[in-house]
């Protein structure tokens, strides 16, 4: 969690946003952590987003690391392909190990880039491929090689900050959002 936290840049004004998060176990671990204003959690499937498990994760976080969250927690069960969130509503949009997993990637970029405010940054923890195509154990579907990865962001609109190897199979990417894109 240390190394998580020295990486991203989020002040406890900041509105964070997370796409595909389930029951946004990382993120509120985190925020607990390093307090933020706002947390919106974003994933489609009820059974992992929904207010009992909130309520269990900031329980168990309050209880294992003895602090009080302080962070507004919301959620929503949207599609990330197309947000109901405003323009420019996040400081930080966050996506822990879930980008392989969504149908529309470049669809799911694009709403990011839109709901990023203009000094945005864009995190990503993502299992990768390093010299063979590998395939995530948990769903079956195919991982990306970071240059990849980094490519495809920056068709999207971001420029990347930073990258540090996270442990043997994953990486922590920053991206800020690129306002010298204009995308369609």
């Amino acid at each position: 969690m240390n190394e998580l936290l020295k990486f991203t840049p989020w002040q406890n004004t900041d509105t964070l946003v997370s796409l595909g998060s389930g029951s946004g176990w990382w993120e509120i671990n985190a925020v607990i952590h390093r307090p933020a204003k706002e947390l919106i959690l974003i994933d489609q499937d009820f059974s992992a987003l929904n207010d009992q498990e909130i309520s269990e994760s900031i329980s168990y976080f309050e209880n294992n690391i003895n602090k009080k969250n302080t962070t507004n927690i919301r959620f929503k069960n949207d599609d990330v392909h197309t947000l109901t969130l405003e323009s420019e509503t996040a400081d930080l949009v966050l996506i822990f190990n879930a980008l392989h997993e969504f149908k529309e990637i470049p669809l799911v970029l694009k709403e990011a880039f839109r709901i990023l405010k203009k000094e945005g940054h864009l995190f990503i923890e993502e299992e990768v491929s390093f010299t063979t195509p590998l395939i995530h154990e948990g769903c079956g579907k195919k991982l990306f090689f970071t240059e990849e990865l980094i490519d495809l962001l920056s068709q999207s609109g971001f420029e990347m900050v930073d990258k540090i190897q996270k442990d043997p199979k994953a990486f922590y990417l920053l991206f800020k959002k690129n306002e010298n894109i204009a995308l369609a």
